[in-house]
């Protein structure tokens, strides 16, 4: 196994040697054909390096618009659903509001029942207080008669009926 390895290995350095005979061939071959063709290939050479150039970035401004709209299109979609889901939640919210006014509008009829009631109630205690006055006041004009009498009674069972004429 290890004289297998050894002579692949051995085999892979005469391969690496031989690539790089190529590729240096090749490199002395490009500078050939370019002190041949001169300025036209050089010319020809960076047009076709500006070409790629301009192919490179219009692919990547491709792929980011294109990025750029997968992206709004998700959005579009979050949105949508999001819309849907708020115009749902309003319409929740509005009911909840329409109960809550119609609730609002019946506490108020009930207040105002009660401020006419209660109003009510002021001018009964404020009649009743000015008919206890009167009451009391008849009272005490009764008890006045009623001591006078007494003291009358007392003076005569005092006195005596004979005393008298």
């Amino acid at each position: 196994m290890d004289k297998e390895i050894s002579v692949s290995q051995a085999a892979l350095a005469q391969l690496k040697e031989k690539s790089s005979g190529i590729e240096r061939d090749i490199k002395d071959l490009e500078k050939k054909i370019l002190e041949i063709g001169g300025s036209k290939l050089l010319t020809q050479k960076s047009k076709v390096e500006g070409i790629r150039l301009h192919i490179n970035l219009t692919n990547d401004e491709i792929t980011k618009a294109e990025v750029a709209l997968q992206k709004a299109t998700k959005d579009v979609a979050k949105l949508e659903t999001s819309i849907e889901n708020n115009s749902n939640t309003l319409a929740e919210v509005e009911k909840e509001l329409a109960e809550l006014v119609e609730g609002i509008s019946e506490l108020e009829t009930y207040v105002a029942d009660l401020r006419e009631k209660v109003e009510s109630a002021q001018a009964a205690a404020e009649n009743s207080k000015e008919d206890l006055e009167s009451l009391k006041a008849e009272l005490d004009e009764q008890e006045a008669r009623i001591a006078e009498f007494r003291s009358r009674e007392v003076y005569f069972i005092v006195i005596g009926p004979s005393k008298i004429s």
